[in-house]
């Protein structure tokens, strides 16, 4: 990302140089983010980006961001809606979380690899239904195996509050099971 990148057209008032703390934060998460966004559009160039687009749109809003509640959680809404928008600009829809449910050991050494997929779409339906908060917290701690540091950190919360949201999406993924499975028992 250039200084260029970052002044708006005819704008003298644009900064001269990027602040060390937006830096630092570009430095850190930027991997991260166009790692999570590569597994949504399935293309390295298109996900760096869509980030590198967020990263612009972040570096305008710095100041206000950093007088938010939770900086990193809206930078991490950025990113997801500069995801979501490039691949509707391009006519796609963005993989939230599909391919991360076939990318699983459990199918990789299944005796019955269709019994697996079905469970597997079957968890990714209840997922998805699932708030967005929660969706994001079992995507990252169960499809792409984050600590619950690690996922505290790219949301933004705290790790208490990782747990929490996983506490509840894992409550309320039982009662769709559960739910689910009531309604095939009578079907059968």
């Amino acid at each position: 990302m250039t200084q260029e990148e970052l002044r708006p057209a005819g704008n003298p008032r644009a900064p001269e140089k990027l602040p060390l703390d937006f830096s630092a934060f570009h430095q850190m998460q930027r991997p991260n983010y166009v790692r999570e966004a590569e597994r949504c559009l399935r293309c390295r160039a298109d996900a760096e980006e869509a980030v590198d687009e967020a990263f612009v749109q972040l570096a305008r809003e710095w100041p206000q961001i950093l007088r938010a509640e939770n900086p990193a959680a809206y930078a991490w809404r950025v990113v997801k809606n500069r995801v979501i928008d490039h691949a509707r600009a391009r006519g796609r829809r963005a993989t939230l979380i599909d391919t991360a449910v076939f990318e699983t050991v459990t199918l990789q050494s299944a005796e019955d690899a269709f019994d697996v997929i079905e469970q597997n779409l079957r968890l990714f339906h209840a997922i998805s239904t699932l708030p967005e908060r929660q969706q994001d917290v079992i995507r990252l701690r169960y499809c792409e195996g984050y600590s619950n540091a690690e996922v505290a950190g790219q949301l933004g919360i705290t790790e208490a509050g990782v747990r929490s949201t996983e506490r509840y999406a894992r409550r309320r993924l039982r009662e769709i099971y559960t739910s689910s499975a009531a309604q095939e028992a009578e079907r059968s």
